[in-house]
Protein backbone atom coordinates (compact mmCIF):
# COMPACT_ATOMS: atom_id res chain seq x y z
CA UNK A 1 0.00 0.00 0.00
CA UNK A 2 2.81 2.06 0.74
CA UNK A 3 4.49 1.25 -2.15
CA UNK A 4 1.64 2.36 -4.31
CA UNK A 5 1.06 5.42 -2.42
CA UNK A 6 4.88 6.35 -3.27
CA UNK A 7 4.11 5.51 -6.97
CA UNK A 8 1.47 7.76 -7.21
CA UNK A 9 3.35 10.59 -5.32
CA UNK A 10 6.61 9.89 -7.90
CA UNK A 11 3.63 9.86 -10.81
CA UNK A 12 2.22 13.17 -9.70
CA UNK A 13 5.47 14.95 -9.27
CA UNK A 14 6.55 13.92 -12.89
CA UNK A 15 2.99 14.80 -14.19
CA UNK A 16 3.50 17.90 -12.73
CA UNK A 17 7.18 18.93 -13.66
CA UNK A 18 5.75 17.74 -17.52
CA UNK A 19 3.25 20.55 -17.28
CA UNK A 20 5.27 23.43 -16.35
CA UNK A 21 8.65 22.78 -17.87
CA UNK A 22 9.26 25.25 -20.59
CA UNK A 23 8.89 24.84 -24.28
CA UNK A 24 11.08 25.57 -26.68
CA UNK A 25 10.75 28.67 -28.50
CA UNK A 26 9.29 29.50 -31.74
CA UNK A 27 10.55 32.67 -33.67
CA UNK A 28 7.45 35.41 -34.49
CA UNK A 29 6.85 36.04 -37.60
CA UNK A 30 8.63 39.87 -38.71
CA UNK A 31 6.71 42.77 -38.84
CA UNK A 32 8.98 43.56 -42.07
CA UNK A 33 7.69 40.51 -43.77
CA UNK A 34 3.66 41.57 -43.73
CA UNK A 35 2.39 44.08 -46.31
CA UNK A 36 -0.56 46.52 -45.58
CA UNK A 37 -1.50 47.68 -48.52
CA UNK A 38 -3.85 50.86 -47.87
CA UNK A 39 -5.97 52.97 -49.54
CA UNK A 40 -6.58 57.02 -49.82
CA UNK A 41 -9.29 57.91 -47.15
CA UNK A 42 -11.06 61.23 -47.60
CA UNK A 43 -14.03 62.15 -45.17
CA UNK A 44 -15.66 64.88 -43.50
CA UNK A 45 -14.98 65.63 -39.74
CA UNK A 46 -16.70 63.25 -37.20
CA UNK A 47 -18.48 61.30 -39.66
CA UNK A 48 -18.18 57.31 -39.52
CA UNK A 49 -17.00 55.36 -42.28
CA UNK A 50 -16.45 51.62 -42.96
CA UNK A 51 -13.00 51.10 -44.32
CA UNK A 52 -10.49 47.86 -45.18
CA UNK A 53 -6.80 47.84 -45.93
CA UNK A 54 -5.48 44.54 -47.64
CA UNK A 55 -2.40 42.26 -45.19
CA UNK A 56 -0.36 40.08 -47.26
CA UNK A 57 1.80 37.54 -45.45
CA UNK A 58 5.32 37.28 -47.03
CA UNK A 59 5.96 34.51 -44.76
CA UNK A 60 5.96 31.24 -44.59
CA UNK A 61 4.92 30.76 -41.24
CA UNK A 62 0.68 32.13 -40.48
CA UNK A 63 -0.57 34.82 -38.87
CA UNK A 64 -3.31 35.24 -36.63
CA UNK A 65 -5.86 37.10 -34.97
CA UNK A 66 -4.83 39.58 -37.37
CA UNK A 67 -6.99 43.34 -36.22
CA UNK A 68 -6.75 47.08 -36.25
CA UNK A 69 -5.62 48.47 -32.64
CA UNK A 70 -5.23 51.79 -33.42
CA UNK A 71 -5.30 54.71 -36.08
CA UNK A 72 -3.89 58.03 -35.39
CA UNK A 73 -6.86 61.06 -34.25
CA UNK A 74 -9.36 58.49 -35.94
CA UNK A 75 -11.08 56.41 -33.68
CA UNK A 76 -11.44 52.77 -34.00
CA UNK A 77 -15.17 51.62 -32.91
CA UNK A 78 -14.44 48.15 -34.71
CA UNK A 79 -12.22 45.96 -36.50
CA UNK A 80 -12.39 42.55 -38.70
CA UNK A 81 -10.16 39.94 -37.15
CA UNK A 82 -8.27 37.68 -39.70
CA UNK A 83 -6.38 34.33 -39.68
CA UNK A 84 -3.62 34.45 -42.66
CA UNK A 85 -1.95 31.31 -43.70
CA UNK A 86 2.09 31.34 -44.83
CA UNK A 87 2.79 31.18 -48.25
CA UNK A 88 3.16 28.05 -50.40
CA UNK A 89 5.53 27.77 -53.52
CA UNK A 90 6.32 31.41 -53.38
CA UNK A 91 2.31 32.27 -53.31
CA UNK A 92 0.90 34.86 -50.92
CA UNK A 93 -1.86 34.94 -49.38
CA UNK A 94 -3.01 38.41 -49.02
CA UNK A 95 -6.69 38.96 -47.03
CA UNK A 96 -8.80 42.28 -47.24
CA UNK A 97 -9.18 43.94 -43.00
CA UNK A 98 -11.98 45.96 -42.71
CA UNK A 99 -12.88 48.02 -39.84
CA UNK A 100 -14.79 51.18 -39.06
CA UNK A 101 -14.00 54.59 -37.66
CA UNK A 102 -14.71 57.98 -36.67
CA UNK A 103 -12.80 61.00 -38.58
CA UNK A 104 -11.64 63.79 -36.21
CA UNK A 105 -11.79 67.43 -36.29
CA UNK A 106 -10.77 68.55 -39.81
CA UNK A 107 -8.38 71.44 -38.51
CA UNK A 108 -6.71 68.28 -35.52
CA UNK A 109 -6.91 66.07 -38.88
CA UNK A 110 -3.23 65.73 -40.93
CA UNK A 111 -2.53 64.19 -44.36
CA UNK A 112 -0.72 61.16 -43.28
CA UNK A 113 -1.83 58.79 -40.01
CA UNK A 114 -0.65 55.97 -38.91
CA UNK A 115 -2.33 52.62 -39.09
CA UNK A 116 -1.53 49.71 -36.42
CA UNK A 117 -2.49 46.64 -36.38
CA UNK A 118 -1.50 43.45 -34.18
CA UNK A 119 -1.19 39.78 -35.40
CA UNK A 120 0.03 36.66 -33.10
CA UNK A 121 2.70 34.33 -34.41
CA UNK A 122 5.38 31.65 -33.05
CA UNK A 123 5.63 30.51 -29.25
CA UNK A 124 7.55 32.20 -26.10
CA UNK A 125 9.37 29.41 -23.49
CA UNK A 126 5.62 29.01 -21.98
CA UNK A 127 3.64 28.27 -25.50
CA UNK A 128 1.86 31.53 -25.77
CA UNK A 129 1.74 33.06 -29.15
CA UNK A 130 3.91 36.38 -29.18
CA UNK A 131 1.79 39.31 -30.17
CA UNK A 132 3.80 41.56 -32.30
CA UNK A 133 2.58 45.20 -34.27
CA UNK A 134 3.03 46.67 -37.72
CA UNK A 135 2.49 50.39 -38.07
CA UNK A 136 2.33 51.94 -41.17
CA UNK A 137 1.08 55.46 -42.87
CA UNK A 138 -2.28 56.15 -44.53
CA UNK A 139 -3.42 58.70 -46.95
CA UNK A 140 -5.88 60.53 -45.19
CA UNK A 141 -8.03 63.90 -45.91
CA UNK A 142 -10.68 65.26 -43.37
CA UNK A 143 -12.56 68.19 -44.66
CA UNK A 144 -15.20 70.53 -43.12
CA UNK A 145 -18.52 69.51 -43.02
CA UNK A 146 -20.47 71.96 -44.95
CA UNK A 147 -22.56 72.17 -47.70
CA UNK A 148 -24.41 74.40 -50.46
CA UNK A 149 -27.99 75.62 -49.83
CA UNK A 150 -30.34 77.42 -51.33
CA UNK A 151 -28.41 77.56 -54.49
CA UNK A 152 -30.40 78.38 -58.18
CA UNK A 153 -30.94 80.91 -60.68
CA UNK A 154 -32.14 85.03 -60.05
CA UNK A 155 -32.86 87.65 -61.72
CA UNK A 156 -29.78 89.48 -61.83
CA UNK A 157 -27.44 90.57 -58.34
CA UNK A 158 -29.94 93.05 -56.84
CA UNK A 159 -32.63 89.37 -56.46
CA UNK A 160 -29.91 87.23 -54.24
CA UNK A 161 -32.59 87.20 -52.05
CA UNK A 162 -35.91 86.03 -54.18
CA UNK A 163 -36.76 82.70 -54.13
CA UNK A 164 -33.65 80.59 -56.41
CA UNK A 165 -34.56 78.52 -59.73
CA UNK A 166 -33.14 75.41 -61.30
CA UNK A 167 -33.71 76.12 -64.77
CA UNK A 168 -33.12 79.56 -66.80
CA UNK A 169 -33.90 80.86 -69.76
CA UNK A 170 -31.63 83.81 -71.61
CA UNK A 171 -30.39 85.04 -75.17
CA UNK A 172 -26.80 84.57 -76.61
CA UNK A 173 -24.99 87.70 -75.11
CA UNK A 174 -26.93 87.77 -72.00
CA UNK A 175 -25.72 87.32 -67.91
CA UNK A 176 -27.32 84.52 -65.98
CA UNK A 177 -27.18 84.97 -61.99
CA UNK A 178 -26.14 82.24 -59.79
CA UNK A 179 -27.13 82.89 -56.08
CA UNK A 180 -25.95 80.50 -53.34
CA UNK A 181 -25.30 80.28 -49.54
CA UNK A 182 -23.28 77.99 -47.30
CA UNK A 183 -23.86 76.29 -44.11
CA UNK A 184 -21.76 74.88 -41.85
CA UNK A 185 -23.20 71.28 -40.44
CA UNK A 186 -19.92 70.11 -38.67
CA UNK A 187 -18.56 70.95 -35.28
CA UNK A 188 -15.07 73.10 -35.87
CA UNK A 189 -15.94 76.40 -36.81
CA UNK A 190 -14.67 77.07 -40.50
CA UNK A 191 -12.26 79.94 -40.88
CA UNK A 192 -12.66 82.61 -43.04
CA UNK A 193 -11.26 82.39 -46.56
CA UNK A 194 -11.41 78.47 -46.56
CA UNK A 195 -14.03 77.85 -48.77
CA UNK A 196 -14.63 78.19 -52.01
CA UNK A 197 -17.55 78.54 -54.48
CA UNK A 198 -17.22 77.27 -57.93
CA UNK A 199 -19.36 77.30 -61.12
CA UNK A 200 -18.75 75.62 -64.59
CA UNK A 201 -20.92 75.30 -67.77
CA UNK A 202 -20.79 72.10 -69.03
CA UNK A 203 -20.89 73.77 -72.96
CA UNK A 204 -17.97 75.25 -73.19
CA UNK A 205 -19.91 77.27 -76.44
CA UNK A 206 -21.79 78.59 -74.48
CA UNK A 207 -20.04 79.88 -71.10
CA UNK A 208 -17.05 79.25 -68.60
CA UNK A 209 -16.65 79.38 -65.23
CA UNK A 210 -15.67 81.09 -62.28
CA UNK A 211 -15.40 81.27 -58.10
CA UNK A 212 -16.09 83.12 -55.15
CA UNK A 213 -14.47 82.70 -51.71
CA UNK A 214 -16.35 82.51 -48.64
CA UNK A 215 -15.38 85.26 -46.88
CA UNK A 216 -17.21 84.80 -43.31
CA UNK A 217 -16.03 82.70 -40.65
CA UNK A 218 -19.23 79.87 -39.55
CA UNK A 219 -19.26 78.22 -36.32
CA UNK A 220 -21.35 74.78 -35.92
CA UNK A 221 -24.90 75.86 -37.38
CA UNK A 222 -23.37 78.82 -39.02
CA UNK A 223 -23.88 80.01 -42.63
CA UNK A 224 -22.34 82.58 -45.34
CA UNK A 225 -24.14 85.43 -46.61
CA UNK A 226 -26.00 85.01 -49.99
CA UNK A 227 -23.71 85.78 -52.56
CA UNK A 228 -24.00 85.73 -56.61
CA UNK A 229 -22.15 84.76 -59.37
CA UNK A 230 -22.49 85.94 -63.36
CA UNK A 231 -22.64 83.77 -65.94
CA UNK A 232 -22.12 85.42 -68.94
CA UNK A 233 -23.28 83.63 -72.08
CA UNK A 234 -21.13 83.65 -75.37
CA UNK A 235 -22.20 86.49 -78.19
CA UNK A 236 -21.94 83.25 -80.57
CA UNK A 237 -23.66 80.65 -77.99
CA UNK A 238 -25.47 77.83 -79.90
CA UNK A 239 -29.25 77.58 -78.91
CA UNK A 240 -30.22 74.58 -76.39
CA UNK A 241 -29.55 73.34 -72.98
CA UNK A 242 -26.50 73.16 -71.42
CA UNK A 243 -25.77 71.47 -67.34
CA UNK A 244 -24.07 74.33 -64.97
CA UNK A 245 -22.55 72.59 -62.06
CA UNK A 246 -22.12 74.32 -58.92
CA UNK A 247 -19.72 73.27 -56.02
CA UNK A 248 -18.40 73.64 -52.71
CA UNK A 249 -14.30 72.78 -52.52
CA UNK A 250 -12.40 72.58 -49.68
CA UNK A 251 -8.49 73.43 -51.31
CA UNK A 252 -8.58 70.64 -54.32
CA UNK A 253 -11.59 68.49 -52.50
CA UNK A 254 -15.52 68.55 -53.67
CA UNK A 255 -17.65 68.82 -50.42
CA UNK A 256 -20.89 69.32 -52.27
CA UNK A 257 -22.08 70.20 -55.53
CA UNK A 258 -25.24 71.04 -57.30
CA UNK A 259 -26.22 71.25 -61.02
CA UNK A 260 -28.38 73.87 -62.81
CA UNK A 261 -30.09 73.95 -66.19
CA UNK A 262 -29.26 76.98 -68.95
CA UNK A 263 -31.27 77.27 -71.60
CA UNK A 264 -30.57 79.39 -74.65
CA UNK A 265 -33.08 80.81 -76.69
CA UNK A 266 -33.07 81.65 -80.15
Amino acid sequence: MNRIFIGLMILSVILISGCTSDTKPVDPVNPDNITVNSIYISMAEYQEQDVSVTIVNNASEPIDSVTVTSFGNFEVFDSEMLNIPGKTDDVTVALPLGFHIESPGYQIASNTTDLTISYASGRDGKGKPIVQTKTVPVETIVFPDAELQLVGFVKDMQSLLESPVEKWELKKGENATISFSVMNNGQTTIDENTLVVHYNVKNERIGGNDSFTIQQAMAKGGTSYTRGLLVPVMKDAPNGETDVSVSLLYGDILIDTEVLLLKVKL
